[in-house]
């Protein structure tokens, strides 16, 4: 596991799940934690695990089959930009403005036919572009058929890598030419 200091990037933070193992389980170190993952029928899940004990969250991880997952913080004041449900049972969600506003963005999605959409917005002024909100990343999510979407971290941390080289690197001052060094990632690889 990467842990760095500085602002650079560091360890993941609530729980990380893969290929059915829980590899970090402190679900109870930050208030508002959601899980974003996949269970063992490939259907994307999206759940509040806030308040749940490391011993709680091993139980749920087993009945509910997850077989990969990180988590993210759901924020309710407007001092940041941690909002994480999108659209669930293809409900949106209905803002009230919680940190809404443009930057870089990363989200995850699911069509009822169950592809997996996974969506980067560039931002900050970068290549022209201010960034995404949570409307905007709803209504790309919707567009291109989401039944659940849910916003991952964003910002320094929005990359997307394709067949090994970068489709966008984050938006940071810290690298020039590849990307914030990042503890948890969402990761396609061929059977």
């Amino acid at each position: 596991m990467y842990v760095s200091s500085g602002n650079r990037g560091g360890s993941p933070l609530g729980i990380v799940v893969q290929d059915g193992k829980i590899t970090y389980n402190s679900p109870s170190s930050l208030s508002g934690l959601y899980l974003i993952g996949l269970n063992k029928d490939n259907l994307l899940v999206v759940k509040d695990i806030d308040g749940m004990s490391a011993a709680d969250f091993e139980s749920y991880v087993n009945e509910a089959g997850i077989r990969d997952a990180v988590a993210f913080q759901e924020e309710s004041s407007d001092s940041n930009n941690h909002f994480v449900p999108l659209i669930i049972n293809n409900e949106a969600r209905v803002l009230k403005g919680q940190g809404s506003g443009a930057n870089p963005r990363t989200a995850i999605g699911q069509r009822a036919d169950g592809a997996i959409l996974l969506l980067v917005t560039d931002g900050r002024g970068a290549s022209g572009h201010l960034g995404a909100t949570a409307s905007d990343l709803i209504s790309v999510m919707q567009e291109y058929g989401a039944v659940n979407a849910a916003n991952l971290d964003g910002g320094s941390s929005s990359t997307m890598v394709y067949n090994g080289g970068y489709e966008m690197t984050s938006v940071t001052f810290y690298y020039q030419n590849s990307s914030w060094k990042l503890p948890t990632a969402f990761v396609v690889m061929p059977k």
